[in-house]
């Protein structure tokens, strides 16, 4: 327990800046033990004089002052000057919290909507007005607003969704009372800035990862709608949109037609069609292409053998070029250290899997292992991945290879260790299952040049919004038969809609000659 409390106390550093960050709130003066005067200021860097000479910057502590009154003056470029008063004594330690404070005048906004001859003819005058000066929202209709600003000059900013953006500079004198004008012009209607989450998308991929996003932006009140077309120019799909009330738009399509069947491989155009509320005749369009691919299949998969696939068993699917996935795993159990003695431990890692070609992945995991009554430990794993065939046939097989480091007592518990490695992950797919085998030879370092074999097996369940799995390994040492290693588990992962987050309980039993232990986990990710 000593060292662990040592290993968390090495933490402290990184988080010091976190709990020094919090801000002084008011004046505040405190006798504390020990003699003489500390002045903290918040901000810090603050000028401070004593009985008119310069004596530093804040934060500064005064351990010789005698005994006595002292006339303080802080002093700041930005802020207004601060002058007290302080008693010293030879019994005790005054410290000093002060606040400083910026001078500031109060500005009164009041808004005017500019509106033509024909906008109050067609009654455009009563067009819902929400605006927002510098981020500040205002009620619907609102048009007057009172704001406490810097002295100096200042801009504000007004923002209103059918309107023009504005901005005006005003010069603010301190405890004085500002008044300005702002006259808004109606904006012209324009869409634009049409983008899309993916360009490419299976529709067979559960939730968000079987749909593309379109994104686009509209200056001001409207509608309109989307279609989908195929290449042979035939309309597949169409929606209406939501009336248009502010800036951005967003539109989700699973690739699916009106009767919700998925649509063919192929290239797809996206057409927007919109009009503005005052302007019914006028059309507006922006046309993008997106691909269906069953080629891409993306599942999220277990990082804890160093390459991704069931916990214990590396599978050969790897993500589409561009996709990614991020998790960061906690365990806890009892587990068997180099000393070969069963300990308790929290194990965690941080792991990334990415795919920056089609048919290649890439695999990086750091892991720190905190164990009571025992040294922690880290280490990092690195692993490539081919896939020999696409995700979408049943057979699949794909070579990895991986490399891992780890300090006394810091290969992760789940993995085969430290040393260098080369897989062969099969994958056979039946319906929502695949079974999957793989073997691999481990080197664990330059004392032993007969590698250990791994060989390991499981099924993996998909559904639409779940994975689960089961899987096995058996290592076997050849240089010590006896120095056999079998570990077996079980894990869910949840990624229910819309977000992208995955979410894994696992656990499972692991033995080691005599020694035998069990582990439990959680683990919180996104995929995209």
């Amino acid at each position: 327990m000593t060292r662990l409390i040592f290993s968390l106390i090495l933490l402290l550093p990184f988080f010091t800046p976190l709990l020094a960050a919090s801000d002084i709130v008011g004046d505040k003066f405190e006798e504390i033990a020990g003699r003489g005067l500390v002045i903290r200021t918040d901000p810090v860097g603050v000028k401070v004089f004593i009985d008119g000479a310069q004596r530093g910057l804040t934060p500064i502590t005064f351990e010789n002052l005698t005994a006595g009154e002292y006339h303080i003056r802080l002093s700041k470029d930005g802020f207004n000057d601060r002058s007290f008063n302080v008693t010293l004594f030879n019994t005790s330690r005054l410290v000093v919290s002060i606040e400083m404070k910026e001078p500031r005048g109060l500005v009164t906004v009041k808004l005017h909507r500019e509106l033509s001859g024909e906008d109050r003819q067609s009654n455009l005058d009563s067009i819902p007005f929400k605006a927002e000066i510098n981020s500040i929202a205002l009620g619907e209709n609102a048009d007057t607003m009172q704001i406490n600003l810097p002295a100096g000059f200042n801009t504000i900013r007004v923002r209103s969704f059918g309107w023009e953006d504005t901005s005006v500079t005003v010069l603010v004198n301190e405890n004085e009372k500002n008044t300005i004008d702002i006259f808004m012009k109606r904006a012209v209607f324009k869409i634009g800035n049409l983008t899309q989450s993916r360009k490419r998308f299976n529709p067979l991929n559960s939730n968000n990862l079987g749909i593309t996003e379109i994104r686009f932006e509209v200056t001001a009140a409207g509608f309109g709608t989307m279609k989908v077309f195929n290449k042979d120019g035939e309309e597949v799909f169409n929606t209406q949109l939501e009336n248009f009330d502010t800036w951005n738009q967003r539109i989700k399509w699973n690739g699916r037609d009106l009767q919700d069947n998925p649509l063919p491989q192929g290239v797809y155009t996206i057409l927007i069609e919109a009009y503005a509320s005052n302007n019914e005749t006028e059309r507006h369009t922006l046309t993008l292409e997106t691909e269906i691919s069953y080629s891409l299949n993306i599942i999220p998969l277990s990082l804890e053998s160093g390459i991704s696939g069931l916990t214990f068993s590396p599978m050969p699917h790897t993500l589409p070029a561009g996709s990614f996935q991020l998790d960061a795993s906690f365990l806890f159990g009892s587990f068997l250290l180099e000393q070969e003695k069963n300990y308790i431990g929290f194990p965690f890692n941080i792991s990334m899997r990415i795919a920056p070609l089609k048919q290649l992945e890439l695999v990086t995991i750091v892991n720190i292992n905190p164990y009571i009554n025992n040294q922690t430990g880290w280490g990092v794993t690195g692993s490539v991945k081919y896939n020999f065939f696409k995700n979408a046939s049943p057979l699949t097989i794909a070579l990895g290879t991986s490399y891992a480091w780890a300090s006394k007592n810091g290969g992760y518990p789940l993995s085969p260790g430290g040393g260098v490695s080369f897989y062969i992950p099969f994958s056979l797919q039946l319906t929502n299952f695949n079974i999957v085998f793989s073997t691999a030879a481990f080197w664990r370092g330059p004392e032993g040049l007969i590698p250990d074999l791994l060989l390991s097996a499981g099924v993996l369940y998909n559904g639409s919004w779940l994975n689960a799995g089961i899987s096995a390994r058996y290592e076997f040492d050849f240089e010590n038969i006896k120095k056999f290693k079998f570990l077996a588990g079980a894990e869910i992962r949840f990624f229910p809609s819309p977000s992208n987050l995955v979410y894994t309980i696992h656990g499972g039993v692991w033995t080691q000659e005599k020694n035998t232990g069990g582990y439990g986990g959680i683990k919180i990710g996104m995929i995209f």
